[in-house]
């Protein structure tokens, strides 16, 4: 398990742990300071990781299938229990957010708060079109800024992620039926102008999770509302894990 690479941030003796699941390109890195602002405004602690096969993790993304998001969900769990922790929060921004609502769908006691950032529950024609755009960009050389993260398997990083969701066994890709058993509170948030989702994603994953649910949907914002709309969503996410029991 501990093959994977992680950094704690905030406050490293805090009773309060924030877990941060990167997204479908992403790593530790890519989340810049965010985590560590805020941890410190929460006084929490946090976890970082490369999931297996991204940043500085061992691993090979080669031949992904599509339960490759449930699969690593069980990685999650794996790094939960090496911690040994309870009562922590999940962040998830895309397919981290997904991963973070399979990981509280069938492990829902442990979970202190769960939010999400652009999160999918179904897969839509937008989140194709979106995707299908993006498949000329890698060789156009338009996605080489991946290579300072992922190093030379930057190209593996980007198919593994494009190919899958264009892929006919995931067209029908849908945890609306595991969702409806998230009991923690939950902050669902999404971009007004997403490229790769509509905004039925929030209103669906709200709709259905058992445990009280709240929603932001930014103006003037795609698909990383931490990055996009640092000052809100940094203020939103803070007040909502403050006032966490």
């Amino acid at each position: 398990m501990m093959n994977l690479n992680w950094i704690e941030v905030g406050i490293k003796d805090a009773e309060q742990t924030i877990i941060f699941l990167h997204e479908g390109l992403g790593c530790i890195e890519m989340w810049r300071d965010y985590p560590n602002k805020l941890c410190l405004r929460t006084n929490s602690r946090g976890i970082i990781y490369d999931r297996a096969g991204y940043g500085k993790s061992a691993g090979s993304l080669l031949e992904r299938k599509a339960d490759y998001l449930h699969l690593a969900a069980e990685e999650l769990e794996d790094l939960i229990q090496h911690f040994n922790l309870k009562d922590f929060i999940l962040y998830g921004h895309s397919d981290g957010g997904s991963i973070a609502l399979i990981h509280a769908a069938k492990y829902p006691k442990n979970i202190k708060g769960l939010i999400t950032e652009a999160a999918h529950a179904f897969n839509e024609e937008l989140t194709i079109e979106g995707v299908l755009a993006a498949r000329p960009l890698l060789k156009e050389g338009k996605m080489d800024g991946l290579k300072k993260y992922h190093g030379e398997r930057y190209g593996e990083v980007f198919h593994a992620w494009n190919d899958i969701w264009l892929d006919e066994s995931f067209k029908e890709w849908n945890i609306e039926e595991e969702i409806v058993n998230i009991l923690a509170p939950n902050l669902i948030i999404q971009g007004e102008n997403d490229q790769y989702g509509t905004l039925r994603q929030v209103d669906r994953i709200c709709e259905l999770t058992f445990g009280e649910s709240q929603n932001f949907k930014p103006k003037n914002c795609g698909h990383s509302p931490f990055k996009e709309q640092r000052d809100q969503v940094l203020e939103i996410t803070s007040k909502f894990i403050n006032e966490l029991n």
